[in-house]
C-alpha cells in the first residue's frame, strides 16, 4: 500500500476559520472570557481570515442543557419543586454571569431583558406540558436548545466588548441557517437549504467598510427542521454545528476548543502514559471513537470529509492554549512514522459473548441469518462478530445488559437444532470487554497482530475472541472485563506509545547497613530515566522490605534508598509513601506481596538481595502469583527437597492458576558474572556438559591467594601470609558471608554448586547436606571464633610449602563430574600457569567442559566480588527479562542487553 499524498498547506482558499468552544469551555465569566480572548488572538494571527464562532450552552455543575431538559422530564410527572428549582439556577447561573463579564449597562439590561422573556416562554410550553402529563422530543429539542442561544448572545457581547474596531460581531441563529431533515431517525442536513439562507444572511449584513473582517459567533446544537420548527442535531450537535459551518462557510479549518490537549492514544485514566496524537487520520478518528474513545463523533466528521477540499478539524484544549493539539485529517502519523503503525487503543466495557456452537452448523445455509434476524427482530445491537472458518461456532458480543435475553430467544429460535445436539450449546460469557487497536498504517506493517497478541499473552490475558476487517485498520480482541485495563496498558506500551511499567519489589537483608539491597535500590533510582528514554521500560520500586520493616507506596513513583533509610532512622515519611515496622513477619511479608500485585501492571517482580531462608520460602509463592524473583539468595534453591520441589512446581505452573513467575538466578552463582546463562546456552546448543570445576568462593579466592601466592610478574614466589591473617582481611574487606563459619565450612560453596546441579538435573541425587558431606573440610566450628587457629595456620602452611616445592599453589576448587554423578569441594594443588593458580584475588573462576570444548575448556574469570557488581548484574537480570517486552526498535536502539544497566 503505497503512503497517501501529504494534505496541500492551504487546504481551502477560503478566508473562514471556525471555532467551537463546548460547555466547559464557556462555564463561567472568567471562561468566557478565555474563549474571546483565544479567538482574538487566534484572529490577530491571520489578519485575513474572518472567523465563525458557535458555542454550547453553559456548563459547569450542574450543566445548563441537563437543566433545561430536566424542566420537561419534571414537567410531565407534575414535579413542581424540581421545576422551579431548576428554572431558578438557570436564572441565577446566567445572571451571576452576566454580572462578572462586565458588559455595557446597556449590553447587561438587554441580555437580563432576553433570558428573563426566554424563561418566561419555557414556563408557559412547561404548563402545556405538565397539563397533558406530556413529554415529546419536540417539546424537549425546543426546550433543551436555548442554553446555546444564551450562551452566544453572551460570547457575542464579550467579543464586542473586547475586539477591536476592523471587525463587525455578528450573533447567529442556527436555527435560521441549518435546516435539517427528520422525516427518518436520523438528522439529515438540508445543505442547499442551509447554504441559501446562510447567504441570505451574510448578504444582509456586510460589513461597512471595505476593510472590516466578519466574526460569526453562532448558537451550536441548535437547528430548524424541514417546516421551521426548532430542534436539535443530537449527541455532540453543536460539534456538528462547527463542521457544518465549516463546510457551508468552504473553511479553512474547523477547530474544536475542549477540555483535553488533543486526541490521545488511549483513555488517560486507565493508561496513565497516554499520548497526545499529532495527526489522525478521519478514518483512524472514526474508529476510535466508535470505541468509546473521548474524541469527537463520527458525524461530525462528515462535513469536513464531504467538503471539497477536505476540512481538517483540529482538537485543542482552551485552558492550555499554546499547545497545538491534535489534527484531523486525510493522512495520520501512522503513514509518517511507520514504527508506530497504531495511533491508539480504544476499549468497550459491560459487553457480553454470546457463543453459539455445534456440529450442526457446518456447511448449512440460513444459521446465520435466522441468528441475525432473530436478534434485530428483538431489538438487539451486535458490537462484534467471529466466527470460525469451519463455521463451527458463532460468536457475537453485545452488551451485557442484553445477554440473557439474546440468550433466550435464540434457544427458542434454534429449539429444534437444540434438541436433536445439532447446536450443542448457546452460552455467554460475561462481563467482557473489547479493546481494539487502530492505525491505518497497520496495512503496511507486517507483524502487526502478532505484536499485539503477544502483549496479551505476555501480560497473561485469555483473548476471548477475534476479530479484524480487510482494511486492516482495526484489530479488536474480546477480553475479560477485568483484564480490560491491563489490556490496554500491556498494548499500548508494546507499541511504544507508552512506557512498560515494571512494578519492583526489593528485600533487604538487614537495616541501615544492608549493603546489596541498598546498592540496588541507588542503582534503580540512578536508572530509572536511563532506561525510560532507552528502553522505553519505567521501573517503579512499589515495596521494600527488610529489618522487620515495609515501606510502600499506593500513589505511583518510585521509593528510593534515602526513602527506605530516613523511615528506618524515624525521619518523616513523604505522603505518597507509607511504612510500617509494628506487624508480625507474615503480616509484613502478606502486606508487601499485595502491594506489589496489582491488575493494572503485568509485569510484577521482587528482587531478594538476602541470604535469608525465611525469605527463600516465599519464592514459590511469588512465583504462583506470577511475580517474577530475581534473586541473589540461593537458600531456596539449595534448601530443603521439599522446598526445591515446591519451587519446581511453581516454576511449572502447578501451583498457580495463571501463568507462573520466572525465577531468576544468575547471581546466585559467581556474583556478576554469566554462569547461568553460559551453561543454559550450552545445553539449548546441544553441547553435552561433561565437567565444571572452578573457584565458586570469592572470600576463598582471596584467602588461598594470599596464603599461597603464585609467582610476580619476575618470575620470584613473594612469601604468603597465615590462613587465619587473611580471613581476617577478606571480612575486614566485606568478602565473607554474614557468618564467616559458611564460608569457611564450604556451606556457600554447596549452595552454589547445588544450583548448578539443578541446572544440570542431577537435582534428585544431590542436596545441601550430601556435597557437604563428601567435601574437604578445615574448619569444623560451628560458630565463629578468632581464636583458635593456630594449629590451622600451621597445617595449611605445611601444605603450602610443599605445593611451593612442586611449584604449585593451593586453591579451594569446587566441581561437578556429570558423567561420574560426582559433586566435590577440596584443597587442590595447582600448578603456576594453571587458570585457577593465576586467578586474581577477589575474582572466581568457571571451567566448562563440554563435548565441544574437549581439550580446551570454557572459561569464565571476572570480579565476583563487589556490591555495586552484583546490583548491575541483578538489574541486568530484568532487563534480560523484559528484552522480549519491548519493540525490536528499541532493542536495536539501545542495544537491551545484560550490561545495558551500567551504561
Amino acid at each position: 500500500m503505497s503512503t497517501p499524498p501529504a494534505p496541500p498547506s492551504t487546504p481551502s482558499s477560503s478566508p473562514w476559520s471556525v471555532f467551537k468552544f463546548g460547555g466547559t469551555s464557556v462555564s463561567s465569566a472568567k471562561n468566557y472570557k478565555n474563549c474571546a480572548k483565544i479567538s482574538l488572538d487566534d484572529m490577530r494571527s491571520k489578519p485575513a481570515n474572518d472567523f465563525a464562532i458557535v458555542v454550547s450552552a453553559m456548563g459547569g455543575k450542574p450543566k445548563t442543557t441537563d437543566l433545561l431538559l430536566g424542566l420537561v422530564e419534571a414537567a410531565s410527572t407534575r414535579d413542581d419543586e424540581t421545576v422551579a428549582l431548576n428554572l431558578n439556577l438557570i436564572k441565577e447561573k446566567h445572571m451571576t454571569c452576566l454580572q462578572e463579564c462586565e458588559l455595557s449597562p446597556s449590553a447587561q439590561a438587554r441580555l437580563n431583558g432576553t433570558i428573563t422573556s426566554d424563561i418566561k416562554s419555557i414556563q408557559d410550553v412547561l404548563r402545556t406540558v405538565s397539563l397533558m402529563k406530556w413529554n415529546p422530543a419536540k417539546i424537549s429539542a425546543l426546550v433543551s436548545g436555548y442554553g446555546e442561544i444564551w450562551s452566544g448572545q453572551i460570547l457575542t457581547e464579550v467579543m464586542q466588548k473586547l475586539g477591536g474596531q476592523d471587525t463587525q460581531f455578528e450573533y447567529v441563529d442556527a436555527r435560521n441557517v441549518i435546516v435539517v431533515d427528520e422525516s427518518n431517525d436520523d438528522v439529515v442536513i438540508e445543505w442547499e437549504r442551509s447554504e441559501e439562507n446562510l447567504s441570505k444572511f451574510l448578504a444582509s449584513s456586510p460589513p461597512e467598510n471595505p476593510g472590516t473582517r466578519r466574526c460569526l459567533v453562532v448558537t451550536g446544537f441548535v437547528a430548524s427542521n424541514t417546516e421551521g420548527v426548532a430542534t436539535t442535531l443530537g449527541r455532540d450537535g453543536s460539534d456538528y454545528s462547527a463542521a457544518i459551518f465549516g463546510k457551508l462557510l468552504s473553511a479553512a479549518e474547523v477547530t474544536i476548543w475542549t477540555d483535553v490537549d488533543g486526541v490521545l492514544s488511549a483513555d488517560p485514566r486507565r493508561v496513565p502514559g497516554s499520548l497526545v496524537l499529532s495527526e489522525v487520520s478521519f478514518n483512524e478518528a472514526m474508529e476510535l471513537a466508535y470505541f468509546g474513545a473521548k474524541v469527537i463523533h463520527p458525524k461530525t466528521m462528515q462535513p469536513a470529509i464531504l467538503s471539497n477540499p477536505p476540512i481538517p478539524i483540529w482538537i485543542r484544549n482552551t485552558f492550555n492554549p499554546s499547545f497545538r493539539g491534535s489534527r484531523i485529517y486525510t493522512s495520520s502519523m501512522t503513514h509518517k512514522q511507520r514504527d508506530r503503525c497504531v495511533c491508539g487503543f480504544a476499549s468497550i466495557d459491560s459487553l457480553a459473548i454470546l457463543n453459539v456452537e455445534g456440529s450442526g452448523m457446518v456447511g448449512v445455509k440460513g444459521v446465520a441469518r435466522r441468528l441475525f434476524g432473530t436478534l434485530e427482530d428483538s431489538g438487539i445491537s451486535i458490537i462484534l462478530i467471529a466466527q470460525a472458518s469451519s463455521e463451527h461456532s458463532i460468536s457475537l458480543a453485545l452488551e451485557q445488559k442484553d445477554a440473557s435475553r439474546a440468550k433466550a430467544v435464540l434457544e427458542e429460535v434454534f429449539s429444534r437444532e437444540l434438541k436433536h445436539g445439532h447446536i450443542s450449546d448457546v452460552s455467554v460469557i460475561a462481563p467482557a470487554s473489547i479493546v481494539a487497536a487502530v492505525g491505518d498504517g497497520m496495512s503496511a506493517v507486517t507483524g502487526v497482530a502478532g505484536r499485539f497478541f503477544r502483549a496479551l499473552g505476555e501480560s497473561k490475558i485469555n483473548v476471548l475472541a477475534i476479530a479484524q476487517g480487510a482494511s486492516e485498520r482495526n484489530i479488536s480482541a474480546m477480553v475479560p472485563g477485568a483484564d480490560a485495563t491491563r489490556a490496554l496498558r500491556a498494548v499500548h506500551a508494546a507499541f511504544r506509545l507508552s512506557q512498560t511499567s515494571v512494578r519492583v519489589g526489593v528485600v533487604l537483608d538487614g537495616g541501615v547497613n544492608a549493603g546489596l539491597g541498598r546498592s540496588l535500590l541507588q542503582l534503580l533510582d540512578r536508572q530509572r530515566q536511563h532506561m525510560i528514554i532507552s528502553f522505553d521500560i519505567d521501573v517503579q520500586v512499589v515495596c521494600v522490605k527488610g529489618d522487620g520493616a515495609v515501606m510502600w507506596t499506593d500513589n505511583g513513583g518510585s521509593i528510593t534508598d534515602s526513602d527506605w533509610i530516613g523511615a528506618l532512622k524515624g525521619e518523616r515519611v513523604s505522603s505518597k509513601l507509607q511504612f510500617t515496622s509494628n506487624s508480625s513477619a507474615k503480616a509484613l511479608s502478606d502486606k508487601f506481596t499485595g502491594v506489589l500485585l496489582s491488575d493494572e501492571c503485568s509485569h510484577n517482580m521482587v528482587f531478594d538481595c538476602t541470604a535469608l531462608e525465611e525469605m527463600a520460602v516465599l519464592h514459590p509463592k511469588w512465583l504462583a502469583k506470577s511475580i517474577h524473583v530475581i534473586t541473589a539468595n540461593n537458600t531456596g534453591i539449595s534448601g530443603s527437597d521439599e522446598l526445591r520441589e515446591e519451587l519446581d512446581r511453581a516454576e511449572l505452573g502447578e501451583q498457580g492458576q495463571g501463568e507462573p513467575g520466572r525465577y531468576l538466578k544468575e547471581v546466585c552463582v559467581g556474583g556478576s558474572l554469566p554462569v547461568i546463562r553460559t551453561l543454559t546456552d550450552l545445553l539449548k546448543s546441544g553441547d553435552r556438559i561433561r565437567k565444571i570445576d572452578g573457584i565458586l568462593s570469592v572470600s576463598f579466592s582471596h584467602i588461598m591467594h594470599r596464603v599461597s601466592p603464585p609467582p610476580g610478574d619476575d618470575g620470584v614466589v613473594p612469601e604468603g601470609i597465615k590462613f587465619s591473617e587473611a580471613v581476617k582481611e577478606a571480612i575486614d574487606m566485606g568478602m565473607m558471608e554474614v557468618d564467616p563459619v559458611k564460608d569457611l565450612n564450604n556451606e556457600y560453596s554447596a549452595r552454589c554448586l547445588m544450583v548448578l546441579v539443578n541446572e544440570l538435573g542431577m537435582g534428585d541425587l544431590w542436596n545441601k547436606d550430601r556435597i557437604l558431606q563428601a567435601c574437604e573440610h578445615i574448619f569444623a566450628n560451628e560458630t565463629w571464633s578468632e581464636d583458635g587457629f593456630a594449629d590451622l595456620d600451621a597445617e595449611i602452611e605445611k601444605r603450602q610449602a610443599a605445593a611451593k616445592a612442586n611449584k604449585c599453589v593451593v586453591r579451594h576448587i569446587s566441581s561437578i563430574d556429570v558423567g561420574k554423578s560426582s559433586v566435590e569441594i577440596k584443597f587442590l594443588d595447582v600448578p603456576y600457569n594453571h587458570a585457577f593458580a593465576t586467578t586474581p584475588p577477589a575474582c572466581e573462576t568457571f571451567r566448562f567442559f563440554t563435548k565441544t570444548y574437549q581439550q580446551f575448556p570454557l572459561v569464565i574469570t571476572g570480579q565476583a566480588e563487589g556490591l555495586e557488581n552484583t546490583a548491575n548484574a541483578l538489574l541486568a537480570e530484568m532487563l534480560n527479562l523484559m528484552a522480549g517486552k519491548v519493540t525490536a526498535t528499541a532493542s536495536r536502539k539501545s542495544g537491551l542487553q545484560r550490561n545495558a544497566s551500567s551504561a
